[in-house]
């Protein structure tokens, strides 16, 4: 009977699906989310527009550990209200996405997909809805890239990472 239940267990360890053995750690993170757009950087803004706005980003970060691999999922939101130099009130949302993990060759960089979206509405003749769905390259320190695979609106210089019409 003894063998029989150790037996039983060791095929349902094996059965188990492979995230059930790995280690995950969840953070969550809130922090101001600032916004300045101008349409000097934003095309899509009307000339001499700038716009002024804050809100509260909340970023939810997991982190999982298997087999020598560690792949880092993030969702961040951040909701907001913003005024231009008339007086008229915004209001604007952000959000990204990515899903990134490393190789055993390559422990140090990350890649995998975004999703990156900031829109902007209001009282005011100021209207944005930008983003992007991109392979996201990173070390997390210095190295930054993005390969655009879809983009609408004027989001950001993909080969410089500059921010056109999407300033977080």
């Amino acid at each position: 009977m003894k063998r029989l239940i150790t037996t039983a267990i060791a095929i349902s360890a094996l059965l188990a699906p492979g995230s059930a053995f790995a280690k995950t750690t969840r953070k969550v993170e809130t922090s101001p989310a600032n916004v300045t757009l101008k349409s000097e950087a934003c095309s899509s803004l009307p000339p001499g527009t700038t716009i002024n706005g804050t809100g509260t980003m909340t970023s939810i970060t997991w982190t999982t550990k298997r087999h020598g691999r560690t792949t880092i999922s993030n969702s961040s939101i951040a909701p907001g209200t913003a005024t231009d130099q008339a007086g008229n009130q915004y209001t604007f949302l952000y959000t990204n996405q990515f899903h990134v993990s490393n190789t055993r060759s390559h422990r140090k960089l990350y890649s995998g997909p975004m999703i990156d979206l900031f829109t902007l509405q209001g009282a005011g003749p100021a209207k944005l809805s930008n983003g992007f769905f991109a392979r996201y390259t990173t070390d997390f320190k210095q190295r930054q890239s993005f390969s655009p695979m879809d983009a609408f609106g004027d989001p950001i210089d993909f080969r410089t990472g500059q921010a056109h019409c999407d300033p977080l």
